[in-house]
C-alpha cells in the first residue's frame, strides 16, 4: 500500500485533478484505491460524484474526534474500486481546533493506520496551504 500526498501551495496548479485521475486510472486498473479529500473546498468529494452538503460525517469529523475513518468512507458511485474519504467547508475549522491537541501533525497517519491494508493506494488532496490539515497530510504519506 501507498499513500501519496498530491500537494503544492498555490492553487489552480491541478492537485484535485492530478489526484482524481491518477486514482480513476489506478482504480480502472484493478487495484483498489482510497482518496483522502483534506481541502476544506471538498473539489475531490464533489468531483467523484459525492454531494458534499449531504455527508453525514467527513474528513473533520475524523480529524477532530475519535471517529474511525471507516465511518466516513464512501464508494464512489461513478468509479468502481474507487473510495473517498469526503470533506466540506466544516473541514476549514479544524484548523483552529488543533492548534491545542497533542500530537496534532500524527492524527491523520494513525487513522490511516486503521485501514491501510485494506486499500493498493492511498492519494491524498490537500488544501493549497501549509496548514495543520496540510501537515497531516505529508506526516501521513510515503511520497509527495
Amino acid at each position: 500500500m501507498n499513500v501519496i500526498t498530491i500537494f503544492n501551495q498555490k492553487g489552480g496548479v491541478g492537485k484535485t485533478t492530478t489526484n482524481i485521475n491518477l486514482g480513476s486510472f489506478l482504480a480502472n486498473e484493478g487495484y483498489k484505491v482510497l482518496t483522502i479529500d483534506v481541502d476544506p473546498q471538498g473539489n475531490t468529494t464533489s468531483g467523484l460524484g459525492v454531494d458534499k452538503t449531504k455527508l453525514n460525517a467527513s474528513v473533520y469529523d475524523i480529524i477532530t474526534s475519535d471517529m474511525s475513518i471507516k465511518d466516513i468512507i464512501i464508494q464512489s458511485e461513478l468509479i468502481s474500486n474507487f473510495y473517498i474519504a469526503p470533506s466540506n467547508m466544516e473541514l476549514a475549522g479544524a484548523e483552529v481546533e488543533l492548534i491545542s491537541k497533542p500530537n496534532r501533525e500524527s492524527i491523520l497517519k494513525n487513522k490511516i493506520e486503521e485501514i491501510k491494508d485494506d486499500y493498493d493506494f492511498i492519494f491524498i488532496d490537500c488544501p493549497p496551504s501549509l496548514g495543520f490539515l496540510t501537515i497531516n497530510a505529508l506526516c501521513a504519506a510515503d511520497s509527495v
